[in-house]
């Protein structure tokens, strides 16, 4: 089961990876793609009440969204 689980989190940051590499390309040509995503997913902290661990679908849409905005910066100082 473990292997299942470790191949399955291997998948999904690897299509993570690759789905903010495309979405930072658009956004150097149109910066408001990036406006337009984070308004969509980077809105709220909606932590559980009784999970302390718990993660919502926008949380992970934040984090993801920063993480496209911190290679957009890298870039742009390099």
């Amino acid at each position: 089961m473990d292997n299942e689980c470790t191949e399955l989190d291997r998948r999904v940051l690897a299509h993570a990876r690759i789905l903010q590499t495309l979405i930072r390309y658009l956004a150097e040509d149109r910066p408001e793609i990036l406006i337009r995503l984070t308004f969509a997913f980077g809105i709220g902290h909606n932590i559980g009440a009784d999970e302390q661990d718990y993660l919502s679908t926008e949380q992970c849409g934040e984090s993801f969204i920063r993480a496209i905005e911190e290679q957009i910066l890298e870039l742009r100082i390099h």
